[in-house]
């Protein structure tokens, strides 16, 4: 009698616990794991939407003063801090004007250009070098990763995240327009017209071009600007 007593007591000890698992008690997949059925809340982003967050000095080819401007790689425009403690403003959209960063003399310019996916779009590009007959460009991009629910226990919660992803490079040759292009030699020296694809690709053997180098990209500019 004094065992089943004891036994009685112990289920109504734990019956609270009992209880507790019984609401808790989450949802199983297919392999035994536990789903919450209790979704998270939404965070905000993480990252930055900007190359630099720092407002820095800056010259536009079409004026005479100087602006603090960054650039937002993400949606793709200059913000302008306003004087008047406005806030930040969009700098207007202008095929006609260059953003030259005073620091590091980082020229950006509105282009048409060909994506890798073959859609055309205008956008800012930064500019690596300024001949008249081939010209070389460096997309900067960000990118959005979106958030991560958990589907299990195991799993955690996953806030939206910018993040910086490979540049792309690309080139504006007479007839073509701005294309992108590869670092593969033989594939970009076939860009350049009049049939100089071997005389192209000699120099860029002969004189150790790295075509993901700006150093080297304005150097083979030069090169390109006298045989075209």
């Amino acid at each position: 009698m004094k065992r089943i007593s004891l036994i009685t007591t112990a289920f109504v000890a734990l019956s609270p616990l009992f209880m507790t698992a019984q609401v808790n008690q989450t949802v199983k997949d297919s392999d035994g794991r536990s789903i919450s059925n209790r979704r998270e809340q939404s965070q905000p982003a993480t990252g930055s939407m900007y190359t630099n967050e720092k407002f820095l000095p800056a010259k536009l080819s079409t004026a005479t003063n100087t602006v603090l401007l960054r650039y937002n790689a993400y949606s793709d425009y200059f913000e302008m801090n306003s004087a008047g403690g406005d806030g930040p403003q969009n700098l207007p959209k202008d095929p006609a004007t260059e953003i030259t960063f005073i620091s590091n003399n980082k020229t950006y310019a509105l282009v048409d250009y060909t994506t890798e996916k073959g859609e055309q779009e205008n956008g800012y590009l930064y500019v690596i070098n300024d001949n008249d007959k081939v010209k070389f460009y460096k997309r900067e991009r960000i990118v959005l990763q979106p958030e991560s629910f958990p589907n299990n226990s195991y799993q955690t919660y996953k806030a939206a995240n910018y993040k910086k992803v490979d540049d792309e490079l690309y080139v504006f040759v007479e007839g073509k327009g701005v294309v992108p292009f590869s670092t593969n030699k033989k594939q970009f020296a076939k860009l350049i017209p009049g049939g100089k694809d071997k005389e192209v690709l000699d120099y860029i053997k002969q004189n150790k071009i790295s075509l993901d180098k700006e150093h080297d990209l304005v150097k083979l500019g030069a090169y390109l600007q006298t045989i075209l």
